[in-house]
């Protein structure tokens, strides 16, 4: 999740049947030979094309408290199937702000007691959250969040500044919300995928037994995340092409 939406939690059930010809999809494109297994060439064919919203400035400062952790060879290999060149791998002082967040432009914070995870499970954490940065979720954040304000997407280059419309404001969150749980669905499928030809993560290894230790968090008036057992359900579309990709690791 990204840090400026951490607090919003857990959101509305999307239809099982999605995620099945979501998966079905995939799964023809993968037996069709389309998935790249040699993390050399970079970002995986099948990883999800990206948005092109207004691009904001960004400038990465460490987290209060956090310090740099060395990257593990899943990471990495996740890195460059979602195509980012750079990431700040950075540890946090304490659970504040849960398991793991995002922030712009290429920082990934881990708790302490998310590195105490089982291997599969944070690989799907670390996914997830590699999804938010490949995709650019904070550009489009403070795209939207100018738009529904009635500004310009152009009216301020920085980021931040555009992102603090958010602050306080319960109105304009409401109205984010949908867009935020969108992009939590997104981030959760691909970077389930990731863990999978990243890490050879199963979804019975890393994303559902997660889930399960998640059970009962959720809710909220501008949910960003749906229920715990519903992103389950979400993700069970997607058993059998991460199972496909696993194998190949």
């Amino acid at each position: 999740m990204a840090m400026y939406s951490s607090m919003l939690a857990n959101g509305i059930a999307v239809p099982s049947r999605l995620a099945d010809l979501v998966a079905l999809s995939f799964f023809a494109l993968y037996l069709a030979g389309a998935s790249a297994s040699n993390t050399s060439v970079g970002q995986a064919i099948w990883f999800p094309d990206k948005p092109a919203p207004a691009a904001y400035e960004w400038h990465y400062a460490p987290c209060k408290g956090c310090a740099a952790v060395e990257p593990q060879r899943d990471w990495l290999r996740m890195q460059h199937l979602a195509g980012l060149a750079k990431v700040h791998f950075v540890v946090a002082p304490d659970e504040q702000w849960g398991d793991a967040y995002s922030y712009p432009p290429d920082a990934l914070v881990l708790s302490p007691a998310a590195l105490n995870l089982p291997r599969c499970q944070l690989d799907f954490v670390i996914g997830h959250e590699l999804v938010h940065l490949a995709m650019r979720d904070f550009d489009e954040d403070a795209h939207t969040a100018a738009v529904l304000s009635g500004f310009s997407p152009t009216w301020t280059h920085n980021g931040k500044r555009a992102l603090s419309l958010l602050d306080g404001n319960i109105v304009l969150a409401l109205k984010m919300s949908s867009d935020w749980q969108a992009q939590e669905r997104r981030a959760d499928w691909v970077g389930a995928l990731l863990s999978a030809e990243g890490g050879g993560c199963t979804l019975e290894d890393g994303a559902l037994p997660y889930m399960q230790s998640q059970t009962g968090y959720g809710g909220g008036i501008a949910a960003a995340h749906e229920p715990s057992m519903e992103r389950a359900h979400f993700l069970m579309g997607f058993a059998e092409p991460a199972e496909r990709l696993a194998s190949r690791w």
